[in-house]
């Protein structure tokens, strides 16, 4: 059976709307983790200090066939595609343990 792992990564106070769309019977598992840093569209700076905005990253864990229709579901919850909004990547994972196959 193959996996991928949906990593999402948006501004602080998003990720809820995020979660939400990602969970669903197809995904296993959602991880929030807390970041710090800034893309090309928040490169801002105070006083001359680079600011680096606060972010919250999600991470799914989903069989490869319901990776697509997760995906689909957070670009539609947050808008993801639009510059600014976050990113969004899959990765294909080789191997997973702690997971029963009903």
């Amino acid at each position: 059976m193959s996996y991928q792992s949906i990593v999402t990564v948006v501004d602080k106070g998003m990720i809820d709307r995020v979660f939400e769309s990602a969970r669903s019977e197809e995904s296993y598992c959602g991880t929030i983790i807390a970041g710090r840093g800034s893309g090309m569209h928040e490169n801002k700076k105070l006083f001359n200090l680079a600011l680096e905005p606060e972010k919250e990253i999600l991470l799914v864990l989903t069989q490869e066939e319901h990776s697509e229709q997760i995906i689909n579901q957070i670009e539609e919850a947050v808008n993801i595609t639009a510059p600014g909004n976050g990113i969004l990547f899959g990765l294909n994972i080789n191997r997973v343990h702690g997971i029963r196959s009903e």
